[in-house]
């Protein structure tokens, strides 16, 4: 009883001080070519599974910023062709997709062919959400340049935009071969997953610290080896460490004291220094 109220009280804890910041990336200050953007003070990686994407510059006036043209955004324009695929991904900071903007065609950028999309979030590596798009496409560049609308708050009635993730990612069907997306906005997280009580012996087995709260010697007993990443309670990356199964010996005695966060893997706790 004591350890499952513990765990409450710390992800009450962690729900207060963690903040969620709302942005959207219209990637015109981003360099052509470029295979990562940077928003919100977070790096994400472009993923290519098929096709090449990265961001595209080369073209004014042909993106779709949510309310007007604008000049750059991620596509595939070099490498059009079928099943193409993409992800979003970031390694320091988890985040909440919310919706984002995608120009559908075939290679010649003839937009009325019949095609489809799935969207995929991700954890870790793991599936938390697919979902795919068949109808609904825009078909001609109209009052939105072409770009279809990506609502996560709502795709074929789910509403993902809650599910927390690090890699969102967008494949292709049918007769679409090429992708461009744009304004793409997202909710910065500070990475915190901590576990319902149901899972609390979970975690227990999986990753424990102590002495914690620590003076700056503290011990990391992993399950599997892995890389740990210690944040602020602002979702700012603090430290990288490499921590291997079984005992691993940190020091954070350079750090002011106070509350941290270290997540290894998908799974995150509470540090305290004093």
């Amino acid at each position: 009883m004591k350890s499952s109220t513990f765990f409450t009280l710390c992800s009450l804890f962690i729900s207060i001080f963690s903040i969620a910041q709302t942005s959207t990336e219209l990637f015109e200050t981003e360099s052509h070519n470029s295979a990562n953007f940077t928003d919100n003070g977070v790096i994400f990686n472009i993923i290519s599974y098929s096709s090449t994407f990265d961001i595209q510059a080369n073209y004014p006036n042909t993106g779709w910023g949510g309310s007007a043209n604008d000049n750059r955004y991620i596509d595939n324009s070099s490498s059009a062709a079928a099943s193409a695929s993409f992800g979003i991904r970031t390694t320091s900071n988890l985040f909440k997709a919310n919706r984002f903007w995608l120009f559908l065609s075939n290679t010649s950028l003839n937009q009325n062919v019949v095609g489809t999309v799935t969207v995929t979030g991700k954890l870790s590596g793991v599936t938390k959400f697919t979902q795919t798009k068949t109808t609904g496409f825009v078909t001609s560049l109209g009052s939105t340049n072409g770009y279809t609308l990506i609502d996560l708050t709502n795709l074929n009635g789910q509403n993902y935009s809650g599910i927390v993730i690090d890699e969102l990612q967008v494949t292709l069907g049918g007769a679409y071969t090429y992708a461009g997306l744009d304004a793409f906005t997202w909710v910065k997280d500070t990475g915190i997953v901590l576990a319902t009580n149901n899972d609390t012996k979970a975690i227990k087995n999986k990753l424990s610290i102590y002495p914690n709260p620590t003076r700056g010697d503290f011990s990391i007993q992993a399950s599997e080896s892995s890389n740990a990443e210690l944040y602020d309670l602002s979702g700012k990356l603090i430290k990288s460490m490499s921590v291997q199964k079984g005992s691993n010996a940190e020091n954070i005695s350079e750090l002011p004291n106070g509350t941290y966060l270290l997540k290894v893997n998908s799974e995150t706790q509470k540090i305290i220094k004093h």
